[in-house]
């Protein structure tokens, strides 16, 4: 059983496109109707492959501490060009 903490990326098509964590160099690609709920993008989830299928869980906690790190950043990067 596999188990990695993916971002989810964006959607193409009918696909779901995770990167891994931390480096999100590999991608992961998963049909939607294989997501059991719906996610927006940018969403950090552990994601469990048991080789029948995927366990997606959202991690509530990460997302929104990723989401604070990057607005953080945003806001030095505009308060350095004053």
């Amino acid at each position: 059983m596999n188990s990695h903490k993916y971002t989810l990326d964006r959607y193409e098509g009918d696909y779901a496109i995770f990167l891994k964590r931390p480096d999100e160099l590999e991608q992961l690609r998963i049909h939607k109707q294989n997501l059991g709920q719906e996610l927006e993008e940018g969403v950090i989830v552990q994601i469990t492959e048991d080789g029948k299928g995927y366990t997606i869980e959202l991690l509530q906690e990460d997302t929104k501490n990723a989401k604070k790190q990057i607005n953080d950043l945003i806001n030095e990067l505009k308060n350095k060009n004053k």
